[in-house]
């Protein structure tokens, strides 16, 4: 009888577990629009600085400023697609459009400066090994 709980016990938990799932649901919110918007930033230094990227990214300037455009695009897609769900609306074809170009672009500048990175080193190495001793 006490582990029963009884009519106006369960209409109150589903009351709480409803306020705390929108709690939560909104803070889950918020922060994907704090990281949309800390991509944009970090996208747009490495749009306006390539000589001096961001540490996660490294390679030729056209490889860095391709990195940092799909963050930009990344970070605006995500931003606006969260505000939209918080609002109320449905998140339209424009946030879709926008990730299947800000994916390739980040994609192929990561795989840009990886065989960037390589060949740097390849050429480091070969130049190591002529050197007379």
């Amino acid at each position: 009888m006490w582990g029963a709980p009884g009519f106006w016990a369960a209409g109150r938990e589903t009351e709480r577990r409803g306020t705390v799932t929108d709690v939560f649901d909104r803070s889950v919110d918020v922060f994907m629009v704090a990281v949309g918007m800390g991509l944009v930033w970090l996208g747009c230094r490495a749009v306006l600085r390539p000589r001096r990227p961001p540490e996660p990214i490294q390679g030729p300037v056209w490889g860095v400023r391709a990195w940092g455009l799909g963050f930009v695009l990344l970070g605006i897609s995500i931003t606006v697609e969260t505000v939209t769900l918080m609002a109320g609306g449905e998140p339209g074809r424009a946030a879709d459009v926008t990730r299947w170009v800000a994916g390739p672009l980040v994609v192929g500048s990561i795989l840009a400066a990886f065989v960037s990175r390589r060949r740097e080193r390849r050429r480091d190495w070969a130049v190591h090994e002529q050197r007379p001793q």
